[in-house]
């Protein structure tokens, strides 16, 4: 279990899951009744339908920390 209940979704800065493009980010806002995620390894912000967001299995967020965590290292941030 993920700890999310099953009606909620996301809020800005929460990780958060487009089903439509199946990527992974960081909810940022919302713009026009679209929302904006980011990735969370940093990147160009796209639009999400809504409808379309919702919280990423356990194994898709550690996934997206650990692909951060290696661009940081990288960079040696």
């Amino acid at each position: 279990m993920d700890g999310h209940d099953e009606h909620s979704k996301p809020h800005i800065g929460d990780l958060a899951k487009d089903t439509a493009s199946n990527r992974v980010g960081v909810l940022m806002g919302e713009v026009g009744g679209r929302l904006l995620l980011r990735p969370a390894r940093g990147g160009t912000e796209w639009e999400a339908d809504p409808g379309s967001v919702e919280f990423p299995t356990a194994l898709e967020e550690m996934q997206a920390r650990n692909t951060a965590r290696n661009k940081m290292r990288r960079l040696g941030l």
